[in-house]
């Protein structure tokens, strides 16, 4: 998906909010969002998600600090992992992975790009988001279908805390073959091969990292070995509204096997992307692409 004037602004509140909270000296913090804005401004990227990538790559030139959100990330993933039980317990016998997918979903409201998260009451936050979620019957049937017949399954994961509730789905698959990917390296609170071994995703699926710091798919940017999986994935599974702005239009055909669907799953956080799907900012999205 290409910026529209709708991202300059939510850019440059983002960088305000970064800054704000690396608190350097009012002169520093100045030049610092002055260069940041000009980045913004210059609107030349191919999606949203390509944007972050070079202002986070500044902020750790300007600033020496990698991570803005480490401490924040860990937080998320600390509470998460504290409602495990809960979440457990929310599990239909009847259709377990239907309701893992309405769990898997709420947890993408953890999403920092677009503001902070109130953790206050959080618990009955996130079981009122899971019991309004309806899953459409197409996006579901065809959901279902493409796990029995995949060989390998790629779930693209999207942020820290937010992985344990995809770490629930990917359980409740109970498929023999899939393959979690995370971030190449620190952006926003997306999660990285350090929040994947801490929530325990690696005792139970095979991980691989983008090899990227985008905050979504730059398939020119990212590894190998995240692209080898891509290439021999027979279900791919994308959470976040990064992943779906990077892959629903990009080019594929080189590097998707023919015929395989692509399952977005996410939140609507802007006004361009819900006019794109024609849904509501705060709807649930769900989205097949099939190559």
């Amino acid at each position: 998906m290409k910026p529209t004037y709708h991202c300059i602004p939510c850019h440059v509140n983002h960088m305000y909010r970064i800054i704000s909270q690396l608190s350097p000296e009012a002169d520093k913090a100045h030049s610092i969002m002055q260069q940041l804005t000009l980045m913004i401004a210059k609107n030349r990227y191919d999606t949203p998600p390509d944007c972050a990538y070079d202002l986070y790559k500044t902020i750790k030139e300007l600033t020496g600090i990698d991570d803005p959100f480490a401490t924040v990330k860990q937080q998320n993933n600390d509470i998460m992992l504290s409602l495990m039980p809960q979440l457990q317990s929310m599990i239909n016998a009847d259709e377990p992975i239907k309701q893992a997918l309405r769990i898997s979903l709420a947890g993408n409201i953890i999403d920092y790009g677009i503001g902070d998260v109130d953790y206050s009451g959080y618990l009955k936050k996130f079981q009122d988001l899971v019991h309004d979620i309806d899953i459409p019957d197409k996006f579901y049937n065809q959901f279902i279908a493409s796990v029995a017949n995949a060989k390998k399954i790629l779930f693209i994961g999207d942020n820290a805390g937010e992985i344990v509730a995809d770490k629930l789905l990917v359980e409740k698959l109970n498929h023999d073959n899939i393959t979690f990917v995370v971030r190449g390296g620190a952006v926003i609170n997306d999660a990285t091969i350090d929040d994947a071994q801490y929530v325990g995703l690696n005792k139970i699926v095979k991980i691989v990292t983008t090899g990227d710091r985008t905050p979504g798919i730059n398939l020119q940017r990212s590894g190998k070995d995240f692209l080898h999986e891509l290439l021999h994935a027979d279900m791919i599974i994308a959470k976040g509204q990064g992943n779906f702005e990077t892959l629903i239009d990009a080019s594929l055909h080189d590097f998707v096997k023919p015929g395989v669907k692509v399952f977005f799953l996410f939140k609507i956080k802007c006004i361009p992307v819900a006019e794109y799907i024609q849904k509501k900012v705060g709807d649930n999205a769900f989205v097949i692409r099939e190559l």
